[in-house]
This record gives structure tokens, sequence and C-alpha cells, in this order.
């Protein structure tokens, strides 16, 4: 596997002397995450169900932790011109309304469309978190099942196992990176934790004081 080093996330985190190279240490640890899969799929010649165009996992509640959400946050901010965020927050306010009335476990068992998603396709793909860039499958379907059938919980998981831990040791390191520094490493959902940081930019603040970063966010428990 390669040398996924979360010391180098440490050591760029504490050399960063602005918010673009706090958002860069969080770009190169995507990218050290994406080297860990694409190696593991070589290695052992996997061929993957996942294809352009197929959105069944972004109706699944996506968990971030506070230095993705703010990194979509910042690409977000750089790359969407006004129309396209005006329309974000739009999603945005109908998926924390629909949040409100479900718990983790409940939202879990609901499809529910991902605000980022744009005509099938993720809009923030290149910065998308690691939940996003962890989960794969091999059986199409699998996901299609999943998708009619939300509440069964108890249906095969269709990814390589192996591809899989590879994939959760790599994010581990990298979460625990951030935790060290005392950065919070709470395990937010995706949706309602964005729409934080595009609306109160004290949340940013909180975030560098390693204090909690949102406030008002849906909060997955730690299994």
């Amino acid at each position: 596997m390669p040398n996924f080093s979360p010391q180098q996330i440490i050591d760029e985190l504490v050399e960063a002397a602005s918010e673009e190279g706090v958002h860069e240490a969080a770009r190169h640890a995507l990218a050290g995450l994406d080297a860990v899969n694409e190696e593991a799929i070589q290695k052992r010649k996997l061929t993957l169900a996942c294809r352009d165009g197929c959105s069944l996992c972004c109706w699944l509640r996506v968990d971030g932790f506070a230095h993705e959400v703010l990194l979509i946050a910042h690409h977000i901010r750089s790359h969407f011109d006004a129309q396209q965020i005006a329309d974000l927050e739009d999603r945005l306010t109908t998926h924390v309304g629909t949040l409100q009335s479900l718990t983790p476990f409940a939202h879990a068992t609901t499809n529910v469309c991902c605000p980022l998603l744009v005509e099938g396709r993720c809009s923030v793909y290149e910065v998308r978190p690691q939940a996003c860039r962890r989960h794969h499958s091999q059986d199409f379907t699998a996901c299609q099942f999943t998708y009619d059938h939300p509440t069964d919980l108890e249906a095969p998981a269709a990814h390589d196992r192996e591809l899989f831990r590879a994939l959760t040791e790599a994010m581990q390191g990298n979460i625990g990176a951030y935790a060290s520094l005392g950065f919070d490493h709470t395990i937010y959902e995706l949706g309602t934790a964005l729409n934080e940081a595009l609306s109160d930019a004290a949340s940013w603040d909180r975030w560098c004081r390693r204090e909690t970063a949102f406030l008002n966010a849906s909060v997955t428990p730690p299994e």
C-alpha cells in the first residue's frame, strides 16, 4: 500500500500559515486516500460496479468531518457562480428541514438525496469526503436493492472487504492526525454541517480555536 502518513498531515497543518494552507493539507489527505484506493484495486484486480452517472449511494446518509465540510464550503465559494450557490442554499434548506424530524438511525434507513447531487452527479466530486471515497460496490443490483429497501439493514454488503479495510485504516490515520492537534473530529451529517459552514462564518473560527465547529448539525454517534 502507498505510504499514507498521518505525520505528513500533522506537519502541514502545523506549518499552514493561511486558510488555503489548511485546505491544501486536507486535499493532500484525500489524495493519499485515493492512492490507497487505486493501488488496492489494481493489486486485487477488482472490477467495481461504480460508474459515472450512477448516484444510488448519494441517497444514503453521508458523514463528514469538520475539516472536510469546511474544505467543501471553500471549494463552493471558489468555484460556484451566484446562481449555483443560490440553488444549493435552497436544497440545503430543504435538506435541513427534512432531517429535523429524523434521528441519525431513521435517516440511515430513509432515502434522502444529498443536496450536492446535481443532475445525477456530485457537484463537488473533487473534494468529496472520505466516506464517499471509501464507498464502493462490486454489484449494481446490491446497490439497487439497498436503494429500493432502505430499511433492510441485513442485506449483504457488495464491497470488497480488503479494500474497505485498507481505506478505513487510511481514514482513521487522517482523522487521528486532526484529533492529535485538538481539532474537532465529531462525525457530522454532511448536508446539515455544510449548511452551517456556508451560512455561519463563525464555524471556521470555532474550528480554528479547536472548538466544536457546527452547533446545529446532525451528529452521527460513534460506533
